[in-house]
């Protein structure tokens, strides 16, 4: 993978895989250093459907969120 800031390359295996606001599917990783003031850099590689849909066949199902059950636990029945 290539830093988008610094443009050093490393090595990495089994990064997520995700989708971008253009629709386009890309690798996303943690750089392994910090830049300016301690910030997160993020590298990014652009991947075909096929990589993203073999990540979501081998990654579990996240579990619903924490909000989506307090909504669930505010919600009257109507029994």
């Amino acid at each position: 993978m290539t830093c988008m800031t610094t443009k050093k390359k490393f090595d990495v295996t089994d990064p997520v895989v995700v989708v971008l606001k253009n629709n386009r599917f890309a690798y996303r990783t943690p750089c392994p250093w910090r830049g300016k003031n301690g910030k997160e850099l993020v590298a990014f590689k652009f991947c075909s459907r096929r990589a993203y849909e073999e990540f979501e066949a081998r990654t579990p199902a996240p579990p619903p969120s924490a909000q989506t059950a307090e909504r669930a636990a505010e919600t009257p029945s109507t029994d």
